[in-house]
């Protein structure tokens, strides 16, 4: 397996905390407009995203353990 850089590692785990902070702001935003949008769902679609989100979180955590 590929060494891993810490720095890196964690630069990506600041940058996917801060997008989980603005999606969860949009997500809010998103279900106070209420259907806005007849092409597709807003809050489904930030729904969506957070759910990458945590995966990519996860991905990271697991790369931190030895």
């Amino acid at each position: 397996m590929k060494e891993i850089d810490p720095g890196e590692l964690e630069r990506l785990a600041s940058a996917l905390r801060l997008a989980e902070s603005a999606l969860e702001e949009a997500l809010e935003a998103a279900e106070n407009l209420g259907s806005f949008d007849r092409r597709f769902d807003v809050p489904r679609a930030v729904g969506g995203a957070q759910r990458l989100v945590g995966n990519a979180l996860e991905a990271v955590d697991a790369a931190r353990r030895p």
